[in-house]
């Protein structure tokens, strides 16, 4: 089917208010909650003095919990809406500042199994609010600003992060992101527009969640797709975690970590805009493949240069824009591949692929890290390649379905 000619009435323009309030939303909550990202290993090792592999436990509990309920999101956008899902997450995530006031190991836990469950319906709504605002047309660098706005206020937020750690402690930094997030949750309520529930009939409604997905596991293009998630998002994981440690390690200062996180993040940004402006000129098939490579090349520059800090802050940013590029790509090849009533679920799917990657890229970066600094970025290496060849076989198979580029 071409989910492109089937989609051909939907969304509207990249001026559109709910698009221009989705970006405003994800910016600021990029901007609260990046000293989490930036800092969230450096926390577990300076101040608790724990090993990585704590790190990696914790983040997997996160991420699991939130591929679980981006897949329960994905029918909550069919039953009662996509904003009142996106609220559900923006909740979530005013928990995140608390993670710096909190030593407790079972209090850790627990707020992490709380922003995990709320991750996903965020995740969810808020590409299935970019795939219907946007026509199919402008999906592309709709999708690059999308993710931009968060690179942005990530990118801000580290550089800011980065400037008061020396004078504030994480408690302190904790205390302010919570509060910024409540006025993010509040903005949210404002600004987004109101969305009906998707039109369903009384038999549609009743069926379960395994029985709505199980349709789209059965077909090729949604494997392809799910295995360029799985891959490359492994690799993702695992660098996440281990490239601020490393960085700390090598550079010897809490500081830096922050400043990588805001410089790469920069650098994503310009990757994001470029990815998506190709996409829609020259449709998917180069920028797509072109990122994947980019990815490969950065995971081998890693794994030759892991001990030096000039290596580390030029690969670590290469990768960080590449694999932001492939994720500014995601919800234009969701478009393809999904009919009309499957884009809710599809989402769903994917996010679940993403953060199971995840969990399992952090608990091997946790554990690979200690054994050798080198080893995570030597399996990335292998697993981006993998993740490339997956990238061709979706293009091809879309092209050879008629499926417009």
């Amino acid at each position: 089917m071409d989910a492109t000619a089937a989609t051909a009435g939907q969304g509207g323009g990249l001026l559109s208010r709910t698009f221009l309030a989705l970006c405003l939303v994800y910016f600021f909550d990029g901007f609260f909650c990046a000293p989490f990202h930036a800092l969230f290993p450096v926390y577990i090792e300076a101040d608790l003095a724990r090993p990585p592999w704590f790190t990696g436990y914790l983040r997997g509990i996160m991420l699991l919990l939130g591929g679980v309920f981006a897949v329960v999101a994905g029918r909550l956008c069919d039953r009662f809406g996509r904003k009142p899902t996106l609220m559900i997450g923006l909740v979530g995530s005013a928990l995140t500042g608390l993670v710096f006031r909190t030593a407790d190991p079972w209090g850790l836990s627990c707020l992490l199994l709380a922003m995990g469950a709320a991750n996903g319906p965020w995740s969810t709504a808020g590409q299935s609010i970019l795939i219907t605002a946007i026509t199919p047309a402008r999906l592309g660098l709709g999708g690059a600003l999308y993710f931009l706005s968060n690179t942005l206020g990530n990118a801000l937020g580290s550089f800011c992060t980065g400037l008061v750690k020396t004078a504030y402690s994480f408690a302190q930094i904790g205390a302010a992101m919570s509060i910024g997030m409540v006025a993010v949750i509040a903005l949210a309520m404002v600004l987004l527009p109101g969305d009906a529930p998707a039109p369903t009939t009384a038999q549609t409604v009743r069926l379960n969640t395994w029985t709505a997905y199980r349709p789209l596991l059965g077909r090729g293009e949604v494997h392809l797709l799910l295995s360029l998630r799985l891959t490359i998002t492994t690799f993702w994981g695992m660098a996440t975690l281990a490239l601020p440690l490393l960085i700390y390690r090598v550079g010897e200062s809490e500081a830096l970590p922050a400043y990588f996180a805001s410089l790469s993040l920069v650098v994503a940004a310009g990757c994001q805009l470029g990815v998506g402006y190709l996409n829609d000129r020259l449709g998917r098939t180069a920028p797509l493949i072109g990122s994947a490579g980019g990815i490969f090349l950065s995971a081998l520059g890693l794994t030759l240069w892991h001990d030096s800090l000039v290596g580390l802050f030029v690969c670590g940013t290469a990768l960080t824009g590449t694999a932001w590029a492939v994720s500014t790509l995601i919800p234009r090849l969701i478009n393809d591949v999904a009919a009309p009533a499957e884009k809710n679920r599809l989402v769903g799917l994917g996010h679940l692929a993403w953060s199971g990657s995840m969990v399992i890229g952090s608990l091997l970066g946790g554990y690979l890290v200690e054994i050798n600094a080198a080893l995570p970025f030597f399996f990335g290496t292998a697993l981006s390649a993998l993740g490339a060849l997956g990238a061709f076989g979706l293009c091809r198979r879309l092209d050879d379905a008629g499926v417009t580029a």
